[in-house]
């Protein structure tokens, strides 16, 4: 919960008892030196209330009782060093020099008026803390009520939309006859399958990505045809490290996004292994001619450079050479 020590609340309340001390000084002593020893009560009061809000704010001692205790017998230590540091000043030299008890005398008003203060202070200090308790709570509880409806709201949909999207594929692939249209409706529901199915993941095994990355290339290969060229070489050792999910597509999106792609020119795609623990996905450079503010903001990438910083606290390393652009990636064999 945010601290608050209400500094106004305490100016004001410690001008009042400043006040209610000095009207009550103004009957028994000089007018003068009644009003020379008001700011000294202010003072006091001020920095009682400001001790009695640090030990309300701390979480220790947790028990109530404590903190009254503790708070209180702050205010009379308060009230004795005061005093006796501000000695020398003649308003207080002169109320000294009239206590003809001599310092026990002392003693005994600085203690009582330590405990009244103090428990004064505290009870109004007290009730405010309680009131802010109240109120973060009431907050807090809103928000976790309005956290778990959209979190409800969430699951029903995400409940309906896969079963409605692969009931459909099902019925449009049974609907169509050609092999070829067939073949795509399955590998675009595997793509989607695996999307949603792997959606709250933070790895998955390299074999079950490289699974998607096929189907989500033959879906590719349908729209740009000779235009778009690919060759995976991921030898059987490294199928079972593991990777963030749609890692590989994103990057394979990122080129087919940035580069042109035509049968005079296809765009060459190639993903292969580079060391024990690092994947490449390279492409041929060959940017397309687009106005600058069209120029995409690299949200592919940054992706995947936060989800590998948060998951193993490493960087992806992104090169551009001799009209090659290549990321490469680490392979994790387990959540780091």
């Amino acid at each position: 919960m945010m601290k608050r020590f209400y500094p106004l609340t305490g100016a004001v309340i410690a001008f009042f008892i400043a006040l209610l001390g000095q009207v009550l000084r103004t009957q028994r002593e000089e007018v003068l030196s009644s009003w020379s020893t008001m700011p000294l009560s202010f003072v006091n009061a001020f920095l009682s209330w400001c001790w009695i809000q640090y030990v309300l704010q701390r979480n220790r001692p947790s028990a109530k009782a404590w903190k009254a205790l503790l708070s209180v017998s702050g205010c009379v230590i308060i009230s004795i060093a005061l005093f006796f540091l501000l000695r020398d000043v003649a308003a207080v030299r002169n109320r000294m020099e009239a206590l003809q008890k001599g310092m026990g005398a002392v003693y005994a008003v600085l203690v009582a008026r330590g405990l009244v203060v103090g428990s004064f202070l505290y009870f109004i200090a007290f009730l405010l803390w309680m009131a802010a308790q109240r109120q973060q709570a009431r907050l807090e509880n809103e928000r976790l009520q309005q956290e778990h409806l959209k979190a409800r709201l969430s699951l029903l949909q995400e409940q309906i939309s896969p079963h409605f999207l692969f009931n459909s594929l099902g019925t449009l692939r049974s609907m169509v006859e050609e092999p070829a249209a067939r073949d795509f409706i399955q590998r675009l529901s595997e793509v989607y399958r695996y999307l949603l199915g792997n959606r709250m993941a933070e790895l998955v095994a390299l074999h079950v990505e490289l699974d998607f990355i096929r189907a989500y290339l033959h879906i590719l290969q349908e729209r740009f045809e000779d235009a778009l060229v690919t060759d995976i070489r991921i030898p059987a050792s490294y199928h079972h490290k593991k990777i963030p999910p749609a890692t590989l597509q994103l990057l394979i999106e990122n080129a087919v996004k940035h580069n042109v792609a035509s049968p005079e020119m296809p765009l060459r795609i190639c993903i292969h292994a580079a060391a024990p623990d690092r994947l490449v996905v390279s492409n041929s450079l060959q940017r397309k001619n687009v106005r600058p503010e069209n120029i995409g903001t690299g949200t592919g990438l940054s992706n995947i450079r936060e989800r590998y910083r948060i998951l193993a606290g490493r960087d992806i390393d992104v090169t551009e050479e001799a009209g090659k652009f290549s990321v490469s990636v680490f392979l994790l064999d387990h959540k780091q």
